[in-house]
């Protein structure tokens, strides 16, 4: 996790595992008008703002990174069954 102040007011990057995101902690005396809230989902579209300020207050880039596992696909095969006659 990576406790942030941004605009008077503390935030928290959570990673999982299958997903991340922002929660508003603590709303300081100065707080700017988008604190979400306490234990609040920042919206997605502050998001990108708080990375830049993490990043410049000493968070490394690969903290904001999420690995995609690849999804294996099968090969589908066609069933026969038997012989038919289609018309189209």
């Amino acid at each position: 996790m990576i406790d942030l102040i941004y605009g008077g007011n503390k935030y928290r990057f959570c990673k999982g595992d299958k997903s991340s995101y922002w929660l508003g902690v603590d709303r300081g005396n100065r707080g700017s008008s988008f604190y979400p809230g306490n234990n609040c989902v920042v919206p997605m579209a502050y998001w990108s703002e708080l990375q830049k300020a993490a990043i410049a207050n000493g968070a490394s880039k690969e903290d904001f990174v999420t690995k995609k596992e690849k999804k294996v696909s099968k090969t589908r095969t066609k069933k026969s069954k038997g012989l038919s006659i289609s018309i189209f």
